[in-house]
């Protein structure tokens, strides 16, 4: 009983935990912060060792048991979808950051007219792309994230 214990109290911390990340990250460093955290909470269930599932238990326990297992994969699940959103939202959060960059230096560098209007369309094509990318997968972390 007392793993049984140790469990949901695990899995009802790292459900609160959750609660409390930034649901729409809307900067770099947010979004940054929230797939270290998810990352973070990752860890802590994946290094949880799991009650003995062929043990005997009462009827209660095994009532307990099962909602607890229900609600950690349906952590696990959800910190996993999470993180794959973060990892791609911090991908493109890069590029657009060093497309941006890039521009601006040939910009003011004078540079500007080294660059073909070809590339510059491409560019700007590029970014519009990422900032729709960006929005989709924003929208889609709150409920991944929202649903436990």
């Amino acid at each position: 009983m007392e793993q049984i214990i140790q469990m949901e109290s695990m899995v009802s911390g790292v459900a609160s935990r959750m609660d409390r990340l930034v649901h729409k990250p809307s900067t770099r460093v947010q979004a940054c912060q929230l797939l270290a955290k998810t990352k973070d909470l990752q860890k802590e269930i994946n290094d949880f060792t799991l009650p003995d599932l062929e043990a005997e238990y009462t009827e209660e326990e095994g009532d307990r048991l099962d909602v607890a297992l229900d609600k950690y994969n349906e952590i696990r699940q959800s910190l996993a979808e999470t993180q794959a959103k973060a990892e791609t939202l911090c991908v493109c959060w890069n590029k657009l950051d060093q497309d941006v960059t890039e521009l601006t230096a040939a910009i003011t560098s004078g540079g500007a007219s080294k660059i073909t209007m070809e590339r510059l369309e491409e560019s700007i094509k590029t970014l519009k792309e990422m900032f729709v990318e960006k929005k989709t997968i924003i929208e889609d972390i709150a409920p991944a994230a929202v649903e436990i």
